[in-house]
């Protein structure tokens, strides 16, 4: 099996980078700019939107932990993604924002519908990034963070698995650390369970 993890260069990315490498995975990173790479690794050196169908058909799973400032590019990437994708066997898993998660089983409520008001052009922008790959034809899974998304935070190895409603461990935190949100998409892509569908991680 062949990944691609694009933006391995971020701080997701060079988490889930780090596991990949660990499990000894056939791993390429897909950087903009391969000198900020952390680690020796195969690379495919472009901007994400000059990525064709040819530098992604030698993939059979692709990362994408793309982020930029300028949150209408979410959409932009996930419809240029699908563009390349479409009519392949390639997995697209796309690691999203937990404001596009429910509050609670009720799903009235999202996380975004919560935030400041200067905030939530920002939710909904995610949220029409998360349909473009609901729309399309692909193998997909879009993975949103909980409430707290942690760079620093502890690998602890454990991690519990939901899918469009906001998680929380037994002290009713919903947190996780980027190390053990990578360990659970390196997991989905070697066991996958969460197929053409939304999918959240959270602590236990």
């Amino acid at each position: 099996m062949k990944l691609g993890i694009i933006g391995a260069t971020g701080k997701t990315g060079q988490a889930v980078l780090k596991v990949a490498l660990d499990r000894n995975l056939d791993v390429t990173a897909i950087v903009r700019n391969a000198a900020h790479l952390t680690a020796p690794v195969t690379t495919v050196e472009k901007d994400i939107f000059d990525l064709t169908a040819t530098d992604l058909a030698p993939f059979n799973v692709i990362i994408c932990t793309f982020a930029s400032g300028k949150k209408s590019d979410y959409s932009r990437v996930n419809q240029h993604l699908v563009a390349c994708l479409t009519g392949t066997a390639t997995r697209l898993i796309v690691v999203g924002s937990g404001a596009t998660l429910f509050l609670d089983t009720a799903r009235t409520k999202t996380v975004g519908d919560k935030l400041p008001l200067i905030m939530r052009h920002s939710s909904r922008q995610h949220q029409i990034a998360r349909q473009v790959l609901r729309d399309s034809d692909l193998d997909w899974t879009y993975v949103a963070p909980p409430m707290n998304y942690l760079p620093d935070g502890p690998a602890t190895g454990h991690y519990q698995v939901g899918h469009d409603v906001l998680l929380y461990d037994q002290n009713g935190d919903s947190s996780i650390s980027y190390a053990d949100m990578a360990l659970a998409l390196i997991d989905e892509v070697q066991h996958p369970q969460n197929r053409r569908q939304l999918m959240t991680v959270a602590w236990l």
